[in-house]
This record gives structure tokens, sequence and C-alpha cells, in this order.
């Protein structure tokens, strides 16, 4: 059965319940319940989960991320399987052969790396 969450609250309900264990650093650092489950089954078949940074107008979206990487699309759950991760292309040098992400850091200040920001 085909669910769509509208804008607002609902939104912000997957973002809290799914979004931030989707963050690459949390998954680096090992503290996420989704860290080292690229290309297991996380959620029931069906269950699609995008990070679309690219919506014109819409909240979270912008045309550059703070490393400089433009907004992208990026698939985080497809079908029920885990296939990526929010934010920080850094992250990539040390992820899963598989791993995706992009488009999506924040910059956090000159003392501290790039962070995921979904």
């Amino acid at each position: 059965m085909p669910v769509v969450l509208g804008p607002g609250w609902p939104g912000v309900l997957l973002h809290e319940a799914v979004g931030h264990g989707l963050e690459g650093d949390f998954n680096r650092k090992g503290t996420s319940v989704y860290a080292g489950r690229i290309g297991e089954r996380v959620a029931a078949p069906g269950v699609t989960i995008v990070d679309d940074g690219t919506l014109d107008g819409r909240r979270g979206s912008l045309n550059i991320d703070d490393e400089g990487h433009p907004s992208q699309c990026t698939t985080l759950i497809e079908d029920g399987i885990l296939v990526g991760f929010i934010g920080v292309i850094a992250y990539l040098r040390i992820a899963p052969l598989g791993a995706r992400a992009g488009g999506r850091t924040a910059w956090k200040g000159w003392t501290r790396s790039p962070a995921a920001q979904p």
C-alpha cells in the first residue's frame, strides 16, 4: 500500500524516527542502529525513503551544500533495503562498497568537520 507523507509534521516524524539514524557521521562512528547494515533489509518490502534536497522552495532544499557539492536526490532505503546515508561526501572514502551520500552537508564551524544535515 503506497503511503505518501505530506508536508509538515509527517515529515518531521520521519526525520526524527529514521533520518538521524541515517546520517553518515553516526554510521561512521557506529552509533546508529543502521551502522554496518548497507545492503540489509531494515524496513518492510515496498518501503522506499529518499532525501531530496533538489525540490525547489522546500525546507532543507539548497543548490549546493557546505562541502560545495550540488544537492541531489539520494535514495536511503529502497524496497526495504538500506542503500545509502545522508550527507558527508568524505564518508564515502571509508564507506562500504555501494554506500551513497551527497549534497546534504552542513558547516558546523571552523573547529568542526562538516556534518550530515537531513
